[in-house]
């Protein structure tokens, strides 16, 4: 028997290459996998804080309303100097601005898109430095609201001890407050650090090649 004529060696052939093709196009890289869902992380990250500050906005300017009082000033200086404390709507403009984009090019990274990789590369690092920005901010509040008492040209508010009045705001806040900010910087560096990586594995670049050419 001529089996090179037989159809058994053809259905052997037919049944196993859709297995193999199948397999190979459509599993996502790892790598992306990765670099997608640290984008967003850091993004829920970034907006935690705001969110945070948003909801007990009221209960920390209250706070420092009343320190004011108790350090025998009228707390109605505050306003009068456009001071607050507590966060507005307005403060989450950027946080929302930031965490929009991170998600962006995270659903680009996710699919593969090269734009996803260029704008990765550009937003990540953007994004730990805007956060050590922030932090330098927030570990000279003090300072800088002593300067702004002192600049005023209000005796009411020169009078006034800047630390009293940080700590007054800061105990307004849950407790647990100092371990939220230390998990954000960890997942916002880490995120960034690991989304870099990811992005640069070989499987990344090979999918992003891929994408490039099926554009």
């Amino acid at each position: 028997m001529d089996l090179s004529t037989s159809r058994f060696p053809v259905l052997l052939d037919t049944r196993k290459e859709p297995t193999m093709t199948a397999a190979t196009t459509s599993r996502r890289p790892r790598a992306l996998t990765v670099a997608a869902f640290a984008q967003f992380a850091i993004a829920l990250a970034f907006l935690s804080i705001p969110l945070l500050g948003l909801v007990f906005g009221g209960d920390v300017q209250a706070a420092a309303r009343a320190e004011v009082a108790r350090q025998g000033q009228d707390p109605a200086v505050l306003a009068e100097h456009g001071l607050a404390f507590g966060e507005t709507g307005k403060a989450l403009i950027v946080p929302v601005a930031v965490a929009a984009l991170l998600t962006l090019t995270g659903s680009l990274t996710l699919a593969a898109k090269r734009a996803g990789r260029v704008l990765a590369w550009i937003v990540l690092p953007l994004v730990a430095l805007g956060n050590i920005a922030i932090m330098a901010s927030n570990a000279a509040v003090v300072e800088t609201l002593g300067k702004v008492f002192a600049d005023s040209g209000d005796a009411r508010l020169a009078a006034l001890d800047a630390r009293g009045l940080v700590d007054a705001a800061f105990a307004a806040y849950p407790a647990w407050l100092p371990a939220l900010e230390v998990a954000r910087a960890v997942v916002i560096f880490g995120g960034v650090l690991v989304g870099l990586v990811a992005i640069s594995a070989r499987g990344a670049r090979v999918a992003f090649g891929r994408g490039r050419k099926g554009a």
